[in-house]
């Protein structure tokens, strides 16, 4: 099938959990992923792992040891996959685990927090992983699992008390990232950098490491280097990723955003073509159309748009932010957006979402109550380009140049290659300020 008819393909199919299978049928090329058949191989012998499993578990229908390994190998086979679906099978062996015990059962509470948090379950996984930390304080990576769902939820105050708590534990490759990402939102971004590349180095000399999670730093290595405007390098370490797991669709999905912001639409399009072939991800279908947008085909591009909206239509939990921010970009459905980003933010008051809502806020002409919502997003000091670029929107919105001028000046210093349009929008509009 030719690329101007995948996204028709895509479109036609209802219900999205049918996409997955039929995108197979569809790009057999892009589906081969891997000429080492790495990525198959993979997913048969976690089968055959599952099927051992199922048989002790028919065997003793009260294992909670059986029904924790099955929970284990489904988020494992959906980080490898890309389905879905695999994360509701793990809830399910997960709950019915810690059910059956508490006591020294941690593993199955921290996979089911994990089902809970792909699935954007926050409050949920709060619970799960506060339950955890009760029964076992002393086990640091239970901690840092809830400095993470604490981040999600905007609850700051209880995430630094965590993250100070696991300082001397901080090499550690289940709290290294976190770690990392508690330092980027309150600014610390060298330091944060500094501490993703240490444990790259650490998770590379793990032989037991599985080659997707090897994959899985090499793609957080390259987002921290792409945000702090660090291209090549950030080339280097998804090009890595891919080598070490060829058909990771993150690390593709990654590939298209770069591209995307490097000028490079027809690359964009392939990767994000290729990442798509494995799983449906809405962030990526609006790369590839507006990809497809500056190449001049506002057909393609649209139907690509049509397609995003039926896979967040299917998708389970809270609504998809990337694609609230895309229809915020693209000056659609504000209302909308602006309603949920309201009601989201009742129990998850993290700073991107006071950013959506400050960014829904401007696009509806609201400019005064904008500045208000900017202030929380921007209240830790992170150093996020996308942030003050639209702080400075906001701003011009309001008519305070010198404010406006500030905060795009930042964003470009922070990051010159944001974004694929906002970067050039940024500069477009410091053009015509007075300096």
């Amino acid at each position: 099938m030719n690329r101007r008819s995948f996204a028709a393909a895509l479109i036609v199919l209802v219900p999205v959990g049918l996409l997955s299978a039929r995108l197979k049928e569809l790009e057999p090329a892009a589906t081969n992923i891997g000429a080492e058949g790495k990525t198959v191989s993979t997913l048969a012998d976690r089968d055959v792992q599952i099927s051992v499993w199922r048989k002790a578990l028919t065997a003793d229908s009260g294992s909670a040891i059986a029904l924790g390994m099955l929970a284990g190998l489904y988020v494992q086979r959906g980080r490898e996959s890309g389905d879905e679906s695999n994360y509701a099978e793990a809830e399910a062996y997960a709950r019915r685990s810690v059910g059956l015990r508490t006591n020294r059962n941690g593993a199955a509470f921290v996979t089911l927090a994990s089902a809970l948090l792909t699935q954007h379950r926050f409050v949920e996984a709060d619970s799960i992983a506060t339950k955890l930390v009760s029964l076992e304080p002393d086990i640091p990576q239970y901690r840092s699992m809830l400095g993470e769902i604490s981040l999600e939820l905007g609850d700051y105050d209880r995430a630094r008390s965590l993250f100070d708590s696991l300082r001397s534990q901080r090499t550690h490759l289940s709290i290294a990232p976190r770690l990392a990402r508690w330092m980027e939102l309150n600014g610390e971004s060298d330091a944060a950098r500094k501490l993703l590349y240490s444990a790259l180095a650490e998770a590379k000399r793990r032989r037991d490491l599985p080659r997707e999670q090897l994959a899985w730093f090499h793609l957080r290595v390259g987002d921290i280097e792409m945000r702090s405007g660090r291209l090549r390098g950030a080339r280097s370490e998804f090009e890595a990723g891919l080598h070490a797991a060829p058909g990771d669709y993150r690390l593709l999905a990654a590939m298209s955003r770069l591209e995307a912001v490097q000028g490079h639409p027809s690359a964009a399009i392939d990767f994000g073509e290729r990442s798509m072939a494995i799983k449906l991800d809405p962030a990526t279908l609006g790369t590839i159309g507006d990809a497809w947008a500056q190449l001049g085909d506002t057909a393609q591009a649209e139907d690509y748009f049509k397609t995003m909206e039926v896979a967040v239509a299917g998708q389970p939990g809270a609504y998809h932010r990337a694609w609230s921010l895309f229809l915020l970009d693209h000056d659609r459905r504000v209302g909308e957006v602006l309603a949920n980003v309201g009601f989201e933010l009742e129990t998850r008051r993290d700073i991107y979402g006071y950013d959506l809502l400050a960014w829904a806020l401007h696009k509806s002409g609201r400019n005064a109550e904008a500045r208000d919502a900017m202030a929380m997003a921007l209240r830790m000091g992170t150093q996020d380009a996308m942030l003050f670029y639209h702080a400075g929107m906001i701003e011009r919105g309001l008519g305070d140049k010198p404010r406006a001028r500030h905060y795009l000046e930042r964003a470009l210093a922070i990051n010159p290659w944001f974004h694929p349009t906002q970067s050039r929008e940024a500069r477009a509009a410091l053009a015509v300020m007075p300096k």
